[in-house]
């Protein structure tokens, strides 16, 4: 069995990129996708040549912090400030409703552009293509579209149709708390009530019987940035107990167990 372990949001702050970074040197996390906007970006893409056995992407933040090119090319994305329109905000949108709606909050001509330069700060921070492409957050037609041309353009693979491809179960993905995840709300007890260690386990050994699965999420320490970039905040600390956990560990071992990249799954395993 082969499985693929991902963490989102690296770089977002420093608790987040602390707990990632601590899953890769004590768990099994080997995927992890960068923010390339942050103000922590260029400190955790210095990390990234310390771990040569870890993929590192890019999850396409277009929700939160500042914009990466400039603001006045990509109207329809940023406030007056420069910084991305919050996801809570495009949620109350009417326009959210619909297809239309959606393209016209998202002109595609704006989100291509902008994640052309979330490649190149990757490129530049780096000295390297990122491992696979990702998506975080908000995800309207014209965003999806524009990650799927950039993996073409530039031979990287995209998360989603390495799914597709390879008919790649989820069975925990670190949702566990959906009014953070779709409503955009913080519920701190329903955050600290996750289980994905628990969730795992229960699920151990129907995951023997699959070729391949994928167990993501979004591991991380918490600190006080969280709180004001993010309503997914303290359920972190859960998925980091998942990916660092002894007994999971030892059961990766004990059954043979292949943690792989995007990179594997992409060059056909």
């Amino acid at each position: 069995m082969k499985m693929i372990t991902q963490a989102d949001d690296f770089g977002f702050t420093k608790g987040c990129t602390a707990g990632i970074i601590d899953a890769i040197e004590n768990g099994m996390l080997r995927n992890t996708g960068m923010f390339m906007n942050m103000p922590t970006t260029p400190y955790a893409a210095s990390l990234v040549k310390n771990y040569p056995h870890v993929c590192f992407g890019i999850d396409f933040n277009l929700v939160s912090g500042p914009c990466v090119s400039d603001p006045k090319l990509i109207p329809h994305l940023v406030d007056e400030d420069g910084n991305y329109i919050r996801s809570s905000v495009r949620l109350k949108d009417p326009r959210w409703q619909t297809e239309e709606g959606r393209r016209e909050m998202y002109p595609k001509d704006e989100i291509k552009l902008e994640m052309q330069a979330h490649y190149d700060r990757f490129v530049e921070l780096t000295g390297q293509k990122p491992g696979y492409l990702h998506t975080h957050s908000m995800r309207p037609e014209p965003y999806l579209e524009s990650i799927r041309e950039l993996a073409a353009e530039n031979d990287v693979p995209f998360s989603w149709a390495m799914w597709e491809k390879y008919s790649i179960p989820r069975p925990i993905f670190g949702l566990g708390n959906n009014d953070a995840a779709n409503k955009k709300v913080f519920n701190p007890i329903a955050q600290m009530e996750k289980d994905p260690e628990g969730d795992f386990w229960s699920l151990r050994d129907e995951m023997l019987k699959m070729p391949i699965v994928c167990i993501g999420g979004h591991t991380g320490f918490v600190d006080a940035d969280l709180f004001s970039l993010t309503s997914m905040s303290l359920e972190r600390v859960r998925d980091h107990q998942l990916m660092t956990s002894k007994r999971v560990l030892d059961w990766v071992k004990e059954n043979d167990v292949e943690l792989v990249t995007y990179q594997d799954v992409y060059k056909g395993l």
